[in-house]
């Protein structure tokens, strides 16, 4: 499936992919390019695999998928940036931001995923840190940024963490805290070519400082 060359204004969600345990099936091979999302009443990008709660269980037939799905040069002002949630026997998993900038209240908050990667993406948000993640493996961001930095706020949270590879990041001068590293499971964490200092990074208590490697 591809969607390119839209304008979506006052919808209620931009791009929505929504399942949950039991209804299984495989979504896939989706590319999204080329779009601008005005007045957005929830989130710009939602892919919720939690639509109905319910127990972890084995992976069988009733098990949800959601994998391969590029989206690209996209614009919006929204409520909330994005939002990426699967479950915890199938992560979602092979997700790519490329040149995409929100203007949100609330930022990109990604769980329960794998193999996900952020290029080239601005943030600027009203509440909280511009990206989190929690229970998540290999995560590449690459010139991850905000334009309007809150005080109080990290702009990226990892918590949780499994790889992640941070490069080529230059903070705006406000910025007063750029990278909180949290959560007793979080390791190789891996920090390339950034433009900052130590005093912008606040590491957890209960997470490894041998798994927060600074090249």
């Amino acid at each position: 499936m591809t969607i390119s060359n839209c304008i979506f204004d006052g919808t209620d969600r931009g791009i929505r992919l929504k399942t949950m345990r039991g209804r299984g099936g495989v979504v896939e091979d989706i590319r999204v390019d080329n779009i601008i999302m005005k007045n957005i009443k929830d989130q710009a990008i939602v892919m919720d695999m939690e639509y109905g709660k319910s127990s972890p269980e084995p992976v069988t037939e009733r098990t949800p998928k959601f994998r391969n799905i590029r989206l690209s040069n996209i614009t919006a002002y929204t409520n909330e940036a994005m939002y990426i949630n699967g479950i915890e026997e199938m992560p979602v998993s092979e997700i790519s931001l490329h040149d995409v900038v929100f203007e949100a209240q609330r930022g990109i908050t990604i769980r329960n995923a794998k193999d996900i990667q952020l290029h080239n993406v601005r943030v600027n948000t009203t509440v909280g840190s511009s990206l989190k993640t929690d229970n998540v493996e290999r995560l590449l961001v690459n010139g991850f940024e905000t334009a309007k930095p809150l005080a109080d706020k990290s702009v990226i949270t990892l918590n949780n963490t499994k790889g992640a590879l941070l490069q080529n990041s230059w903070p705006f001068g406000e910025t007063k805290k750029y990278l909180e590293i949290t959560g007793a499971d979080t390791k190789d964490i891996n920090l390339q070519n950034n433009l900052f200092t130590n005093e912008l990074i606040l590491v957890g208590k209960e997470v490894d400082t041998k798994e927060v490697k600074r090249n």
